[in-house]
């Protein structure tokens, strides 16, 4: 793993014309510590669309197909393929229970045709994979999802509901909300654990993987959930289990140690709500690596420095998860008009159907990187790869060029960088059980508990009250000036001369800033759009605050807000830093 040392170089890129003042692009680049030789990994993970998508004949083949397009559009070292949920298999099974096994020959819904017709030719999905990937030269991991819940009832006509659970009803997490749809084990009970462990021995026992990737995202439910920090010594415990099964299986079978890479939480509060206390892990020299990871988007607010702070001593890689979409769940208004690829076809043109595009990727990953990342994991990236609606050739081809774009510090700074902010705990509620059984699904917060970028309302009783939306930017944290264009929008502002502003403390001039009405590129709101030169704007810092303050309250009772944030860096003004 390459380490940062906390040099920053700077050389000349393309110059650009036009201004007064000499303008140039730069990269930022790091020096590195000398002797250390390691490569941080690049992780894809893999869930199985394949399985769905499969023909009857030659089902091997198809699989190797499908495989080989994720290759070529997507720069990754280290494959994590789903084998267990943890309790339902991917693979041929017996510790634990093979996806479809307990229906006759007529089912064919979900995973279960693909898994009976690699099974026709004599294989499975983790035996193909792990081949075909090694004769790649990639390192190959099977991801075991901790507490998988996309069952929203214990039924057994549900073949992601496993029979364990239908046996053993008593295991199952009683929460302190009194859902009455819940269905994660509660790992409190050490048979949960026991027959866990059971199902990752026979995957290393019996699969030529190089380790296992433990997915405590999918759902982040492992203990009732206020009890989170309370039982936290409990998984840690059983993380210690798990280590000591795989260094007993690699001396057995007589191979290089077994990789562990855990998938956790988007910031530490939201680990400990999880019951994960990650840090003990690292500090144990249990794992090798850390994805840190939101619930199912790409986020540039993320904390990585939380986590780098204790993984670099350890040298544990800290890897952030970017995953294809950007949007949030909410599906309310704005109507998004001017995103004509990187959209969703399965969603509506608003926040949820956002997808990521190059620049935001690099915006993100800037971030990513600044704050101690030492690279990228690519999330619901495999699903684009076969006759999904969205895997048209339009989207395939966005996304091999996002993926590029971040492939390396140095890809990042080679074009503009666009630094997007969306409220991401924005609707939530909307999924509160009985609708779907996430964690958490108070307002403001994402589906791990995590609290999210705010939404700033101002009711006519925040009168002359400031208020603060905060914002990570790599790009100016050292005081740099910067080329490019800051825009928000306020909704239902009823005249921009209501607002005043002020970036990092600085007040701006209403002459600072250009104000057209909303409707351009975002629809079915009324409000106003702001935009600011970059080249104008009170210097950056790194953490900066964008604060607003309504001076004159609505005539109506309609009260303004402002949720997104979009900040493009074009390039660097030298000459006056």
């Amino acid at each position: 793993m390459v380490r940062f040392e906390g040099g920053w170089h700077r050389f000349q890129g393309i110059l650009l014309a036009g201004g007064p003042v000499a303008v140039v692009c730069w990269l930022s680049v790091f020096t590195f510590a000398d002797g250390d030789e390691r490569n941080p990994r690049r992780v894809f993970n893999d869930d199985a669309q394949f399985l769905f998508e499969m023909p009857e004949a030659k089902a091997t083949e198809f699989v190797r197909s499908w495989l080989d397009k994720e290759m070529a559009a997507v720069p990754f070292t280290t494959y994590v393929f789903l084998a267990a949920t943890p309790d339902i298999c991917t693979f041929e099974s017996q510790a634990g229970e093979t996806a479809g096994d307990r229906f006759d020959a007529n089912y064919r819904h979900g995973w279960v045709k693909g898994i009976r017709h690699l099974r026709s030719e004599g294989t499975d999905a983790l035996r193909v994979v792990t081949e075909h990937m090694h004769a790649h030269g990639k390192e190959v991991l099977a991801a075991i999802r901790m507490g998988d819940t996309h069952h929203s009832s214990i039924n057994p006509a549900n073949p992601m509901c496993p029979q364990f659970t239908i046996d053993n009803p008593q295991f199952v997490i009683v929460q302190p909300d009194g859902r009455t749809n819940e269905t994660a084990l509660d790992y409190s009970y050490a048979e949960v654990r026991e027959h866990r462990l059971a199902i990752m021995r026979e995957i290393v026992e019996l699969y030529d993987v190089d380790g296992l990737e433990l997915n405590f995202v999918r759902w982040a439910k492992h203990f009732p959930r206020d009890q989170g920090r309370e039982k936290a010594a409990i998984m840690t415990s059983f993380i210690g289990e798990i280590k000591s099964m795989l260094q007993e299986v690699a001396t057995r079978k007589g191979r290089q140690p077994f990789t562990l890479g855990v998938r956790v939480p988007e910031s530490l509060d939201a680990c400990w709500l999880a019951g994960v206390d990650v840090e003990t892990w690292v500090k144990q020299k249990w794992v090798e690596y850390i994805v840190v990871s939101t619930w199912n988007n790409t986020d540039p607010q993320l904390r990585v420095d939380q986590f780098a702070r204790f993984a670099e001593a350890a040298n544990v890689d800290v890897i952030v998860t970017m995953g294809n979409m950007i949007g949030c769940i909410d599906s309310s208004p704005p109507i998004i008009l001017d995103r004509p690829v990187a959209m969703s076809a399965k969603h509506a043109q608003n926040y949820q159907g956002m997808l990521l595009n190059a620049s935001e990727a690099r915006g993100a990953a800037a971030n990513f990187f600044a704050w101690g990342a030492d690279s990228i994991s690519f999330w619901n990236v495999g699903i684009q790869f076969g006759a999904s609606v969205t895997a048209v050739p339009a989207q395939q081809k966005r996304i091999a060029q996002w993926a590029q774009a971040v492939s390396s510090r140095e890809s990042i700074y080679a074009g503009p960088r666009t630094y997007r902010y969306l409220p991401m705990g924005k609707g939530i509620s909307s999924r509160k059980p009985p609708v779907r059984n996430y964690p958490w699904s108070e307002e403001g917060r994402s589906p791990l508990g995590h609290v999210n970028s705010p939404v700033l309302e101002f009711p006519a009783t925040s009168q002359h009250q400031q208020k603060v939306f905060p914002f990570r930017m790599a790009d100016g944290r050292h005081g740099e000036r910067l080329m490019g264009l800051m825009t928000f929008w306020v909704y239902r502002l009823e005249s921009p001369r209501q607002m005043s502003i002020a970036i990092n403390d600085v007040p701006l001039a209403a002459e600072a800033m250009r104000v057209t009405k909303a409707g351009l590129r975002r629809g079915g709101v009324a409000g106003y759009r702001f935009e600011i030169n970059l080249a104008e704007c009170p210097r950056l810092k790194g953490n900066n605050e964008l604060a607003l303050t309504l001076e004159t309250p609505n005539v109506s009772k309609a009260h303004p807000y402002l949720e997104e944030l979009e900040v493009i860096v074009t390039a660097v003004q030298r000459g006056n830093e």
